[in-house]
């Protein structure tokens, strides 16, 4: 194998190598002393060949250009090259008679890989030609592959943000509970995980979790979430119960990287009581109807980290009475920490004012209006995944 083929990404298949002057000597020459390495060659006599021969011919790894050309010469070819996608992405090694600081300076200003002057000695022909052209190859082919890769990782991000979306809940009115809610991923999957849900018992169940992280990994461990947690709830019949046994679960089932903060809900309507549980998540709010939000505290401990017989885990549960028009927020950590545009963050007090200000809004209404205050107030991409629940009773 050549030196140049030895150690070339992707060297199954032969580097197209374009040579483009217009003198057939010169192109000759190139051909000659470069063709023991194994190359395929394609020619062209100025740039305005050079662009037929580039779409007809897509796989092309490297271009060898002379600049003094009729009709199209090579300066030309390179202002045109640099608005083209895949013709840019083609690397370009300049040999040309031109030996003057202005015009190799101009040529390499305009993305050349390299730059000769002819004619050419031998130890150039024969290693360092050879040697930039594997180089310049090998930065092609490893970008081109980096391109496919992302692509598929793309299709993949895709694909999984469609399931994540089909997994949300749809159901938004339960007996005695209406519910509005959001869930805004910071990139085509999310970590933050949301759920509502009528138990055969009567009971309305409500559900968010945030997975630390983003991306695949997380969304797959809110999907673990999302198929263990209410089924243990409706079971469980306790929200601290359902936490204890989906940390062991995630123990077992997950890296040992990833934690869960959480916050459960069950609602009796007939009873009109309501049990929560924490689990190192920020405290929902409760608004009393015609009263100020406040939050429902608890020490807890997130969930992922240790054994349930271990000291640091206790998960408590505490119960409340509910009375009609009475609401609850429930929310992931990337609503009070959006940072905003102008410096801070959301936090928990402009959430609460917001919810005091539009108190007489209807949820749906509510829902927007905090959406949209939470949009001014960041004024560009979110750099968390973002859920919210709003409950009235």
């Amino acid at each position: 194998m050549s030196p140049l083929r030895n150690g070339l990404a992707g060297s199954d298949k032969p580097p197209t190598i374009l040579i483009v002057d217009d003198a057939k000597l010169n192109r000759e020459l190139l051909r000659m002393h470069l063709a023991k390495h194994g190359l395929r060659f394609l020619f062209a006599e100025n740039g305005r060949q050079a662009i037929k021969v580039l779409a007809a011919n897509p796989g092309v790894d490297l271009i060898l250009l002379d600049l003094v050309m009729p009709e199209m010469d090579g300066f030309a070819f390179l202002q045109w090259r640099k608005s083209q996608g895949e013709a840019q992405a083609v690397p370009v090694i300049v040999n040309s008679s031109l030996d003057d600081f202005g015009s190799i300076a101009r040529a390499l200003t305009m993305d050349s890989y390299d730059y000769f002057t002819k004619p050419l000695n031998a130890f150039d022909l024969e290693v360092v030609l050879p040697l930039k052209i594997k180089n310049a190859v090998n930065s092609r082919r490893l970008m081109a592959e980096t391109r496919r890769q992302n692509e598929v990782m793309r299709g993949e991000l895709v694909m999984a943000a469609r399931y994540q979306q089909f997994l949300l809940p749809r159901q938004i009115s339960f007996k005695g509970a209406r519910v509005a809610h959001l869930f805004q991923p910071c990139s085509d999957v999310g970590g933050d995980y949301f759920d509502f849900f009528e138990t055969a018992s009567g009971q309305v169940g409500l559900l968010v979790a945030d997975v630390s992280g983003h991306g695949v990994a997380a969304a797959m461990t809110a999907s673990i979430i999302k198929a263990l947690l209410p089924g243990y709830l409706e079971r469980m019949a306790s929200p601290a119960e359902a936490f204890r046994a989906l940390n062991s679960d995630l123990l077992r089932l997950t890296q040992e990287d990833a934690f869960v903060t959480a916050v459960a809900v069950l609602y009796d309507p007939q009873a009109r009581q309501m049990r929560w549980s924490l689990a190192g998540h920020p405290p929902p709010l409760f608004i009393p109807a015609g009263q100020e939000p406040r939050p429902l505290a608890m020490d807890s401990v997130f969930l992922g980290a240790f054994e349930n017989d271990s000291p640091m885990v206790s998960f408590e549960e505490q119960s409340l009475s509910v009375a009609p028009g009475d609401r609850l927020v429930l929310y992931t950590d990337g609503l009070t920490e959006a940072p905003g545009r102008k410096g801070g963050f959301y936090g928990l007090d402009h959430l609460r004012e917001l919810l005091a200000s539009h108190g007489q809004e209807p949820i749906s209404q509510l829902r927007e209006s905090l959406w949209e205050d939470l949009n001014r107030f960041v004024q560009g991409d979110f750099p968390d995944d973002v859920a919210f629940i709003l409950v009235e009773f």
